[in-house]
């Protein structure tokens, strides 16, 4: 498989993210609140905890999925990083967007 790693049955057919855009889209993160200390800290936090295993996936999405409430970027640059079964949907209604 060109890419290397090998992909899970129901994963889709998007590329894998790699480090380099996980370290992108932390940094994205830490823009977007960079008046918002708390909410960035909750978000490491939560990533903090999956990788540890003290939450599991569908834990880990609905957890990303309350804290980016309302930025549709972000949400979208979540996404990247799941299985096109597991997106992040209709994130464009989210509070906050437009006002």
């Amino acid at each position: 498989m060109v890419g290397g790693g090998s992909k899970h049955v129901g994963e889709g057919s998007k590329p894998r993210a790699t480090k380099d855009d996980a370290y992108a889209y932390l940094r994205a993160v830490r823009a977007k609140f960079h008046n918002d200390s708390k909410k960035y800290d909750d978000f490491v936090a939560v990533m903090t905890n999956f990788k540890a295993r003290r939450i599991d996936r569908d834990g880990c999405i609905k957890e990303v999925e309350q804290l980016l409430k309302g930025h549709r970027d972000l949400i979208s640059g979540f996404n990247a990083f799941l299985p096109k079964c597991l997106e992040i949907k209709n994130y464009y209604f989210g509070a906050g967007e437009g006002r």
